[in-house]
């Protein structure tokens, strides 16, 4: 246990002295600064009188806060990975008693930790702090979000950023690719907001599935928008499926990752 509270150090101290990783780690505080003064702003330079276009504003907004809280969290992640790639460290820790395996899942797993954290803070902040602003005919959309709901989707949602991290970097060969992947990626992120077209509405909807981060948005938009349909899952029904699919892909890429890494 010793030995993972020193990495632990070392990590703190690299991404401490990146400013890019810390740039990257402070960014779900950009987007809760976002969330609770930049979004109401916007809603209240809104016509009320135009309830569909201030439901779709939410919409679209509350994808952006929901999927973009822990994002960031991975693409940090893929510079870390890459940092080592471009080093030939892994090299070095392979002989190590933790591994290179054991190193990787490791420094997965404050990623996800940090990305759990995030999205709570996003989440939890908003509704404190600004969840009236977020209101349809007088009621605000956060009353149907308990903390239960807040903290199941951060534990289901985080998964993503690990994944992202191991497959980009895989694919990057240095961290100029690993930034291009990093800006191509941030649609993927924002596939969700699809859901606020009628298109996806109903058993369409499952085929924006093949994307991990599909299943726990689409959960809490079912909270916060509960319009009841018959092709929709249960809250429960959608992070368990969600958490499976997730579970399965981090599988992947993690040993991905290592086959495509040479040390």
């Amino acid at each position: 246990m010793r030995r993972y509270f020193y990495l632990l150090k070392y990590e703190a101290k690299t991404i401490l002295r990146d400013p890019m990783s810390l740039y990257m780690c402070l960014f779900p505080l950009l987007i809760l600064g976002l969330s609770t003064y930049v979004f109401p702003r916007i809603f209240a330079s809104m016509d009320p009188v135009r309830e569909m276009a201030m439901q779709m504003a939410m919409l679209l907004f509350l994808v952006v806060i929901l999927t973009f809280g822990g994002f960031f969290l991975a693409a940090m992640g893929t510079f870390l990975l890459l940092e080592h790639k471009d080093e030939h460290t892994l090299s070095t820790i392979a002989v190590t008693p933790v591994g290179a395996g054991g190193y990787i899942r490791f420094k997965m797993a404050y990623i996800y930790l940090m990305s759990v954290l995030s999205n709570i803070v996003v989440l939890l902040g908003t509704k404190v702090l600004a969840g009236e602003h977020y209101s349809i005919g007088g009621a605000s959309l956060f009353d149907n979000l308990s903390l239960a709901h807040i903290i199941s989707y951060a534990l289901i949602s985080a998964l993503f950023a690990p994944t992202l991290a191991l497959l980009q970097a895989a694919f990057a060969k240095n961290k100029v690719e690993g930034f291009a992947f990093i800006k191509g990626t941030g649609i993927v992120a924002l596939l969700p907001a699809l859901l606020v077209l009628q298109t996806f509405h109903g058993a369409k909807q499952y085929l924006l599935g093949v994307f991990p981060n599909f299943w726990p948005t689409k959960a809490v938009m079912l909270e916060l928008f509960p319009i009841p349909a018959s092709a929709n899952l249960s809250y429960p029904l959608y992070l368990i499926i969600g958490g499976i699919y997730s579970l399965l892909i981090l599988i992947v890429a993690y040993r991905f990752f290592l086959q495509k890494t040479q040390y």
